[in-house]
């Protein structure tokens, strides 16, 4: 009897272990010209031309820890459309906004690369506090700045972001003279931790900093570098020299999807310690 058991329980192990790894309907097994076939069109599917199109509206636009308008108010609502044409990893993105109290237009161009976890861009943003981007004043110069950034996200989780700005007319330290000295080449590092919560929303929580003296963003004055003079152009801001940390923030996001539009939503909290300025932001939109 105990052998009989045995025989029936090594038979029946073998027969499980034969229908674990007999192939099933959906396990279609091809020849190497059909293997081949099937790459090529995933391969096609990798470079092919793709486009979204989506806008947000914010409760202000914060850029580095920064209301980009330079008023220090927490509420001045923008508007931000954009659209995205690509073709394959790389990409052409147009982004505007629009703050409705401050009037502030913001107008970016931008040239991208993604890969993996790794993303390089060069963009030209026009910006202007008063002036109209439908107007002429786009074409003036004195109004653009030429960025680049390279970003990589580890495991997911962990984003490091570095952003120098390569040309811009107030990117500069002058002489006591009030004569350009030399490029400063404003730059901002950025180090991003994100952690989802089950299903229900992902929290975000960033550290960026200007690693030296940055006059295009950070200062809101142009930097004497050899003195101690100031030439002011924005009251609002306090000179700053060499590192500053100005961006401190953490954000609560979630996006809900309706067919092929997708809804994102977020609510964050940002401290800027280099303007001891305290800010929320609340944002939400969409993008198909």
């Amino acid at each position: 009897m105990t052998r009989k058991l045995l025989l029936f329980l090594a038979s029946t192990l073998i027969a499980f272990q034969a229908m674990a790894v007999e192939p099933t309907s959906n396990d279609v097994v091809t020849n190497p010209a059909e293997l081949a076939a099937v790459d090529a069109v995933e391969e096609d599917d990798e470079w092919s031309f793709w486009w979204e199109a989506g806008a947000n509206i914010a409760s202000n636009y914060l850029w580095r820890g920064y209301d980009q308008p330079y008023t220090g108010n927490m509420f001045d609502p923008a508007i931000q459309p954009s659209v995205t044409l690509g073709y394959g990893n790389f990409y052409v993105d147009l982004w505007y906004n629009f703050s409705t109290i401050s009037k502030y237009q913001e107008f970016d161009m931008t040239l991208g690369f993604d890969y993996e976890n790794l993303s390089i861009t060069l963009y030209d943003v026009w910006c202007a506090n008063g002036a109209d981007f439908w107007q002429n004043d786009f074409l003036d110069d004195k109004n653009h700045s030429l960025t680049a950034t390279i970003q990589y996200t580890f495991f997911d989780r962990l984003r490091l972001h570095w952003g120098t700005t390569f040309l811009h007319s107030a990117d500069w330290f002058y002489n006591e003279d009030g004569t350009r000295k030399r490029r400063a080449f404003s730059s901002y590092f950025e180090v991003a931790y994100i952690q989802p919560v089950k299903d229900l929303f992902e929290i975000e929580v960033v550290a960026g900093a200007s690693p030296w003296t940055g006059p295009f963003w950070t200062a809101g004055k142009q930097i004497v570098e050899d003195g101690e003079r100031w030439l002011d152009y924005d009251p609002v801001n306090p000179p700053v020299k060499g590192f500053n940390v100005t961006n401190l923030s953490l954000t609560l996001s979630r996006e809900f999807e309706v067919g092929s539009v997708t809804f994102p939503v977020s609510a964050g909290y940002t401290y800027n310690p280099t303007t001891n300025r305290h800010y929320a932001l609340i944002k939400t939109g969409f993008s198909f």
